[in-house]
């Protein structure tokens, strides 16, 4: 009994010092909450995957039924799927937010913390993927058909390793089973890593909108603490307007169809979060040309701590062409986003290719030379 009651004391004391006690620059603005968002809604999804998963049948007979069961039969199971959907594109769009912060202020030189931030995206979107094929709707069936045939390019092994994944020789039952497993230990893998995270910014410390690292802190709670409280009632209010009034706002209409193997839809595309990945994919003619584009947009991310590592200086209030080759970059983003959606048209197509050479060329060329325009030396005469 005592020893139990030290180990609570202790986990009480430890809460205190990581979360109360915590030292904060005293200059952070709102901008820093996404990070809490994000941990607030990595927990809302694995509480209602734990409930979803009560109900679900990873048969390929009965999957889309067992949704179709959750939604009308189960009490408030429409809730709990319609909240696990929407949180889903919330999480993207707070990531996004968050690692769109971390370079615009260059936080990714501390380069534990970027790389462990990476690693939770590429786990993300492995469990956002194969999430979305458990429903096992017509978008779901071929997206999951689209993407495991890239692993056709693996030189020697290609048509042996796709069956592999498959457990057949189409995306069938043993398919949608492998697919259930992933989804959870891809979640589980990131939630430990959300908290390793967690763990190497409070040794490393927050950065702040100075880019110096500051000495003016002061504990966490109660200013920041109520900050963080602010904006989950707005993420809260907005959530619950997708829920109860715009649920389907994120979701592919085709995706309430069954999964028919022997109908094509029209235009396959991924979820909104994936589109300017996919973009890089449709720009590149070759299959295997585009298959490593797509994967090499999102290394070149892991990559940004080498590619830019020459000054020391971080606040974009002094890095006028950092601040204005960032935004460009944001925008060409979400303009990859957008082509995403198109058909594979040639204007579309073009406009992909010019937007997916301007991607590369700013992480490969522009940022690099933008290091070496805007040294310290040359900044310090700004200051």
């Amino acid at each position: 009994m005592r020893q139990a009651l030290q180990k609570v004391i202790m986990a009480v004391s430890a809460l205190k010092m990581h979360v109360f006690n915590y030292a904060t620059p005293i200059n952070l603005s709102f901008i820093w909450s996404m990070g809490s968002l994000l941990g607030f809604c990595m927990a809302g999804q694995v509480a209602s995957g734990i409930f979803l998963s009560f109900f679900y049948s990873s048969e390929t007979l009965f999957a889309f039924d067992s949704v179709e069961r959750i939604m009308r039969d189960v009490p408030f199971g429409w809730f709990i799927r319609y909240t696990h959907v929407n949180i889903a594109s919330f999480i993207f769009l707070f990531l996004y937010i968050h690692m769109g912060k971390a370079m615009y202020w260059r936080s990714f030189t501390r380069v534990k913390l970027w790389l462990s931030g990476c690693l939770i995206f590429v786990l993300l979107m492995l469990t956002a993927f194969s999430g979305y094929v458990l429903v096992w709707g017509q978008m779901s069936l071929w997206a999951a058909t689209v993407i495991t045939n890239f692993f056709s390019s693996v030189p020697f092994i290609g048509p042996e390793l796709v069956e592999w994944i498959w457990g057949g020789f189409t995306v069938s039952k043993p398919t949608l089973t492998r697919f259930f497993s992933i989804h959870f230990l891809a979640g589980l893998a990131t939630s430990g890593l959300a908290l390793l995270h967690l763990v190497v910014l409070h040794e490393q410390g927050s950065s702040n909108p100075s880019g110096t690292t500051s000495h003016d802190n002061i504990n966490f709670a109660p200013l920041f603490l109520h900050k963080d409280l602010f904006w989950f009632s707005v993420f809260l209010f907005f959530l619950s307007y997708f829920i109860f009034f715009r649920p389907n706002a994120f979701m592919h209409p085709a995706n309430y169809e069954k999964a028919n193997p022997m109908v094509t839809p029209k235009n396959i595309v991924p979820e909104w979060y994936f589109l300017p990945f996919y973009t890089v994919l449709k720009s590149i003619p070759s299959k295997v040309g585009g298959i490593l584009g797509m994967g090499f947009s999102i290394v070149a991310i892991f990559l940004l701590p080498l590619i830019d590592k020459n000054t020391i200086i971080k606040s974009p209030k002094i890095r006028i062409i950092w601040r204005f080759f960032f935004w460009s970059f944001v925008f060409n983003f979400i303009f990859l986003g957008w082509l995403g959606e198109q058909p594979a048209e040639e204007f579309y197509v073009m406009l992909g290719r010019i937007s997916t050479i301007y991607y590369f060329s700013f992480l490969g060329i522009i940022l690099p030379f933008i290091g070496k325009l805007e040294t310290d030396e040359v900044l310090q005469k700004k200051i």
